[in-house]
């Protein structure tokens, strides 16, 4: 099975998906016939394998199993900045929860940074780990007017930035943190794959159809076999055993990039706008000088052309950084939450069931976080971060109203997409049109990548139906 389910669609500048995926790796075989383990984790993407790693290495017998191939997700699509420098998502943390637990999430973040440094310098330089500087900087004049504030909320939430002033082409107030990183995401997972040692079986193209408890523990059925566990950690984008309709209130978006040759010099480190078009920036790996640009994120299927997003970021960039050559484009599909922290740790109502999920974007540090945070629940510790990001965790009263806001959005393309035909969601070749297994919705043809989205919660399926992202967990059948 190939890493990469982008296609190569006409209209969109460039090769069709991400540089990490574009060479071939070591694969593991499908899972086949009735396994037991110590801990079982569904989703080999960095989050998983970071468990497996820790959980393998404290003497516990593991089993990871991947839908499709490792890395090929979300972690293998991520423009991969490990920084706890979270565009300006930290003066809304601060706005919306007590000072005590956003100091305590922003400290765990900074130190993943190094952690996650430290394992890919143990593994070798097939990581692509560099050590650089991250910069927030102001994108237009209404952002440079009001950037103090983004420098105080930094200072607040405990990081140490610092003020500068950015240098052309930016010419705007920055905040800068120093010793970030970045890494190449899919070689670091599967040289962390290919280190885990004998308590650790990875199985690939093996999608875990249901799961549900078993005795004193959990059963994991899948198309060839199954695996018992007495515990199951979901590192699954989506968690495939639901308990706590997560599904409302983890909203899908698309983080769509592009790799490009720059026709002038940018200033070394990683760039990320407040304000104006929003773009982050980080060089590649490639001697050449090629980087990448990440826009604004967009809701998964709810635009009529996804090719504009791609035409969107180009344009966005050449604005900044003058006309560009575009090698690559690709998207990463992600979860924002109502209060804009992940749900890490014991599922509600799922005994010694474990879920990471809502990463809205920034999963290179989180996910270490999450490791450490799930980790320590099942070895009985105690993790600092644990309680700001329980999946238990009740929600304000604001933050209801924006539960409400996304959800209002989903039921309307529901009612919508049965009210009117499918035909002009339908695709040649493809089960665009049919309806979504996860909860009936119409899905959509993705004109920019040639997959077939769900606008409800944000399932996505290859052009013959499937599954390449959760919640669904089955196929569509048949074709349109």
């Amino acid at each position: 099975m190939n890493r990469e389910y982008i296609e190569t669609m006409p209209g969109v500048a460039g090769l069709a998906g991400s540089p990490w995926l574009a060479a071939e790796s070591p694969g593991s075989m499908a899972l086949q016939g009735d396994r037991t383990a110590d801990v079982l984790i569904v989703g080999g993407g960095i989050t998983g394998v970071l468990i497996a790693r820790k959980l393998g290495r404290a003497g516990r017998h593991v089993v990871l199993v991947e839908r499709r191939r490792i890395a090929s997700g979300t972690t293998g699509h991520s423009t991969a900045k490990v920084t706890a420098l979270h565009g300006d998502s930290w003066r809304a943390l601060l706005r919306d929860h007590a000072r005590d637990d956003v100091r305590a999430w922003a400290a765990a973040n900074l130190a993943a940074v190094d952690e996650l440094s430290s394992i890919a310098l143990d593994l070798g330089t097939g990581c692509g780990l560099r050590r650089l500087p991250a910069f927030l900087v102001a994108g237009d004049d209404a952002a440079s007017i009001a950037f103090d504030e983004q420098v105080q909320a930094l200072v607040s939430a405990g990081l140490p930035a610092t003020p500068v002033a950015a240098p052309f082409p930016f010419d705007r107030p920055a905040a800068t943190l120093a010793s970030q990183a970045l890494v190449d995401p899919a070689a670091l997972v599967v040289a962390i794959v290919a280190a885990l040692g004998a308590d650790v079986d990875v199985y690939e193209d093996t999608p875990v159809r249901s799961l549900r408890p078993a005795g004193p523990g959990w059963r994991a059925d899948g198309d060839h076999g199954s695996i018992s566990a007495p515990v199951v950690v979901m590192a699954d984008h989506s968690p495939v055993h639901d308990t706590g309709a997560f599904f409302t209130r983890l909203f899908p978006y698309a983080h769509h990039a592009i790799e490009f040759v720059p026709s002038q010099a940018i200033p070394d480190g990683m760039w990320m706008q407040v304000g104006a078009d929003e773009i982050t920036l980080r060089p590649t790996l490639d001697p050449g000088g090629s980087w990448i640009a990440g826009g604004q994120r967009v809701r998964v299927a709810s635009v009529d052309d996804e090719r504009k997003a791609y035409t969107d970021l180009a344009a966005s960039v050449t604005r900044l950084l003058g006309e560009c050559r575009v090698v690559r484009h690709w998207s990463a599909h992600d979860h924002e939450t109502p209060d804009g922290l992940p749900f890490v740790g014991e599922a509600p109502f799922g005994r010694n069931l474990f879920m990471a999920a809502g990463f809205a974007g920034w999963g290179m540090t989180k996910s270490v976080v999450a490791s450490g945070i799930i980790v320590d629940a099942v070895e009985g510790r105690t993790h600092p971060a644990a309680e700001a990001v329980s999946p238990s965790r009740a929600l304000r009263a604001d933050e209801m109203g924006v539960l409400a806001r996304e959800n209002v959005t989903v039921g309307r393309e529901f009612v919508e997409g049965h009210l009117t035909s499918r035909r002009g969601k339908a695709h040649e070749d493809s089960v665009a049109g049919g309806t979504c297994t996860h909860l009936g919705c119409e899905t959509k043809w993705n004109t920019a990548e040639g997959t077939v989205d769900c606008p409800c919660h944000g399932s996505r399926f290859g052009r013959h139906g499937d599954v390449i992202y959760g919640p669904a967990s089955k196929d569509i059948e048949g074709s349109s």
